[in-house]
């Protein structure tokens, strides 16, 4: 199985155990006095376990969020082009009444003559 079909979500989580799984050796090789090396494989795997439920629930809630944002900017695009389009009408109509009323204004002043 290659690295990169792997979840994004699953890779990190693998990148972050596996670093902490180095330093919890070190440190019971070194550091601690009475090791139970039998709870170290267990100590691994509930990091393993805590740490990719973390990072999949991350992950979900990103995409969720950047999918709302993705369809929030589509709703102001959609509002702002209805507004454009609300605008151009509007102002064809402003110039149709008025070309009206130029034209009314002119043929009562010829009439006045």
């Amino acid at each position: 199985m290659k690295w990169r079909r792997l979840p994004r979500w699953f890779r990190d989580t693998i990148a972050v155990v596996g670093a902490m799984s180095v330093l919890l050796i070190i440190y019971d090789a070194m550091f601690a006095k009475h090791v139970d090396w039998r709870l170290v494989p267990l100590q691994i795997l509930l990091a393993l376990v805590a740490v990719s439920l973390w990072s999949y629930f991350s992950y979900r809630s990103q995409a969720k969020r950047k999918a709302e944002e993705a369809k929030q900017a589509a709703e102001k695009r959609a509002r702002a082009k209805a507004r454009e389009k609300r605008a151009a009408l509007a102002a064809k109509e402003a110039a149709q009444v008025s070309e009206r009323n130029r034209s009314r204004n002119q043929a009562r002043q010829q009439h006045r003559e």
